[in-house]
């Protein structure tokens, strides 16, 4: 990986879908040039995927939050939890983590109350606290 695509690469991250043509005339190279070396990361797994970003307000989300989860001792398996948890349509991520928190959970809700029912859906896991996200 050299300059080039390091440059290549940041291009991409601002927009994924821009043109080869475009970016080779940032990078002053040739639209084919520019394919060859997108696709060259591609199957190096340098570049994994594509993702679209979405405005949620405008769907209907007025609430995100951050919320951590401390799994009940004895529960029936943390990776069982998070694959649950995660299969919920409000979660964004839900990640385990290290310190006293097991889980950190992105939701994105329609409004607080929203929000209050999944807490008390995700309670039967474990004793949580949230965040709410004043700004992404």
């Amino acid at each position: 990986m050299d300059t080039l695509d390091k440059k290549i690469l940041e291009l991409l991250k601002i927009n994924a879908r821009e043109s080869f043509a475009t970016i080779g005339k940032e990078v002053g190279l040739s639209a084919p040039a520019i394919g060859k070396r997108v696709r060259q990361m591609e199957e190096e797994g340098i570049i994994e995927g594509y993702a679209l970003k979405v405005n949620h307000e405008k769907l209907g989300i007025e609430t995100k939050a951050y919320i951590t989860l401390v799994m009940h001792q004895g529960h029936r398996g943390r990776s069982d939890a998070q694959k649950q948890i995660q299969a919920m349509e409000e979660v964004q991520s839900c990640d385990r983590i290290t310190g006293d928190d097991c889980l950190c959970v992105l939701g994105y809700f329609r409004n607080n109350r929203h929000l209050i029912s999944f807490l008390e859906k995700i309670a039967e896991y474990g004793a949580s606290k949230t965040s709410i996200i004043l700004e992404l």
